[in-house]
This record gives C-alpha cells, sequence and structure tokens, in this order.
C-alpha cells in the first residue's frame, strides 16, 4: 500500500472509542492534567508489598471510560498499593499521545489502544516491547440493523457498506481473503456517527461492537454485529507495553510486572461485575467527561467477550496464534512487526 495507515488509524480507532456514550464533554478533557489517586496511604521505599509504596504511573490509551475498569478497580481496591505501588493513572485524549512519555521514562507502563502506534515507534529505533494485550480479540465489526442483518461476509455482496476512508483498504483486504468480489459492494464514506445506518443510508457500518451498537440500541434500533476476527482478521488491542530499558532493569522490572499482575486482578473484577465496573468509572470521570451508568455497562456487555477473547489462558497473555494474527493485520495496513515486539515474562511467574 502507498499510504501510510497507521497514524490515521490510530485516529480512527480513538474516534470510534468516542462513541461509547462519553458525551459532549470528553473531548474538553482531553490530554488534561486530571489523574486517578489512591485513596489509600502511601509512603516511600521500594516496590513488593507492605504499607511502603513507589509511585508508579501509566497512561490510557485515549479518554477514561469502562473499558479501562480493570485498572480504576485495582486503584480503588488497593490492589496496586498491596503490590507496593503508588499509581497514577492519566487520561489519555486527542493530541496527547503514549508513546513519547514511555520512551522518555515520563511513564512506566504505557497503554495504546491500537499495537501500530507501537510498533510504527520501534521502526524508527526506540527499543519498546509490548507485554500484555487488554483485548484479545479485536472489537471491529460490521455493524447491520437486526431486522436486515450481515451474518457472513457473503452477506455483503450486493450492500452499501459504510466505512472510513482510511478503512476501506483494510476492508477491502477482509471481503478478498472472505471470497466476497469488492466490485459487487458499494463503499460509503462515513465518519463515526452511526446514523448513516439508522436513516437506512447504508446496509452495515464499520465499527466497534462496544459503541455503535448501544448508541443505535439508546434510539430503539436492534443491531447485528459481525467481528472481523470470526472471519481471518484479528489483531490484541488495548496493549501494555513498556521500554527494554525497563525489562533489563531488575526493579523496573519488578514494578512493571507487580503493575500488571494486579491490573489483571482488577480486571477479573470487572468481568465478574459489570455494573459495579461501570458505577466506579461514573462515579470517578462521569462529571468531567459525561458517563452514565447504564450505557458504560451497557459497553461493557458488549465489550467483555473481547477481554478474554478465544483463549482460556488468563487475561492479558498473549498466545503465539494471536501474536502471529497481529503481525499479519498490522502487515496488511503496511506497519512492519515480528515475533519479537511482543514478550509474556512479565506475566508469567
Amino acid at each position: 500500500m502507498s499510504h501510510h495507515p497507521e497514524s490515521r488509524l490510530a485516529v480512527d480507532r480513538r474516534s470510534f472509542l468516542r462513541l461509547s456514550a462519553l458525551g459532549a464533554g470528553a473531548l474538553a478533557l482531553g490530554g488534561s492534567a486530571l489523574a486517578l489517586t489512591g485513596c489509600a496511604p502511601t509512603g516511600s521505599g521500594s516496590g513488593g508489598g507492605g504499607s511502603a509504596t513507589v509511585p508508579f504511573t501509566t497512561k490510557l490509551g485515549w479518554i477514561p471510560d469502562v473499558a479501562y475498569a480493570g485498572l480504576f478497580i485495582a486503584k480503588q481496591d488497593g490492589l496496586f498499593t498491596k503490590a507496593g505501588l503508588d499509581v497514577t493513572i492519566q487520561p489519555g485524549g486527542p493530541n496527547s499521545p503514549v508513546v513519547p512519555l514511555v520512551t522518555t521514562g515520563k511513564l512506566d507502563v504505557g497503554l495504546e489502544s491500537i499495537p501500530e502506534n507501537v510498533a510504527s515507534a520501534i521502526k524508527n529505533g526506540v527499543k519498546l516491547r509490548i507485554v500484555g494485550a487488554g483485548l484479545r480479540k479485536s472489537p471491529e465489526c460490521w455493524i447491520s440493523r437486526a431486522d436486515n442483518p450481515i451474518k457472513t461476509p457473503k452477506d455483503i455482496e450486493g450492500k452499501k457498506l459504510g466505512t472510513t476512508l482510511s478503512g476501506q483498504n483494510l476492508m477491502i483486504e477482509f471481503m478478498k481473503r472472505n471470497g466476497v468480489d469488492p466490485s459487487t459492494v458499494t463503499l460509503v464514506p462515513t465518519q463515526f456517527d452511526p446514523a448513516p445506518l439508522a436513516v437506512g443510508e447504508v446496509d452495515a457500518l464499520l465499527g466497534f461492537a462496544s459503541n455503535q451498537p448501544v448508541a443505535l440500541k439508546n434510539k430503539g434500533i436492534d443491531t447485528y454485529v459481525m467481528p472481523t476476527a470470526d472471519f481471518g482478521l484479528n489483531r490484541m488491542q488495548q496493549v501494555f507495553f513498556v521500554t527494554q530499558a525497563t525489562l533489563d532493569d531488575k526493579a523496573k522490572r519488578a514494578r512493571a510486572k507487580a503493575f500488571l499482575l494486579a491490573a489483571r486482578e482488577g480486571t477479573t473484577k470487572m468481568l465478574a461485575d459489570h455494573k459495579a465496573a461501570a458505577e466506579l468509572t461514573v462515579k470517578l470521570y462521569g462529571k468531567e467527561v459525561g458517563l452514565k451508568v447504564a450505557d458504560q455497562t451497557a459497553n461493557l456487555d458488549a465489550l467483555a467477550p473481547f477481554v478474554a477473547g478465544d483463549d482460556t489462558s488468563e487475561l492479558f497473555l498473549m498466545s503465539d496464534t494471536l501474536i502471529e494474527q497481529t503481525i499479519e493485520s498490522l502487515g496488511l495496513i503496511g506497519v512492519k512487526a515480528d515475533k519479537s515486539l511482543f514478550t509474556n515474562e512479565l506475566l508469567q511467574s
């Protein structure tokens, strides 16, 4: 491909996330200094448990919502404190990149919505490693109305499909690998508002399982969701990453490991009680971002299957299959990566 989609797809992914009922206040928050700090007492010392904790900073890939509730729970329930960490969670937002802050040592662990942001930095000589996947199945999907569902790729033929301009080439590749003749399909340039599907301008819309369907449901429109991951196009998302220097430093490595394990425990709690996770998220960030408990609960209901993915191993772990799928999907958008980008070493005993 002659274009350079990695930066545009980063914007697309984040714009999709904007549709998860964040409200008008979301963009106003952006990359502000708002951060989640703990309620438990902290002190000075080295990581590893006990009452003494050390400062530890991470940053979200986007504006706070229920997709990050596992981190919020780990903070609120004292899981990070138990691990010896005084964790600050910085929100992300438009024009608020994560990768540069990790590479310059201003963040201990970064969280990116999409892996290509990390992979693209590496080609410029930055030594980064992805150490865990918050989403082990891509929530990217074709969304259609329930009264006119698109259930398989073949159902796409003869239809009008709404997609962003930067997403069109990837979706054409998706069609080809599933035996769909792209010439039978009309691609309609759309943004991220699901209105074109609601009013019948398109038969399906490229979106995210936890976003547009919830927005449409709120308008009384039931939808059918066909994940691209179910038909040969999958990649991990919401990835945790660190510098190689962190892995090489005994103390920093131990703290990063403690953070990931506590975050995983918080994510397990998140999956066990969606409403409680939504209530905590709204309590912490609702006023600034305009979150609603009902919408956040519905978003997590839809997102939960993608957190675990098709893997029965512990959360965040990246299987060989998932790594291979991610490398392949990155290649389709012109981003080169290999297995050295990924390591499970911080999640294993």
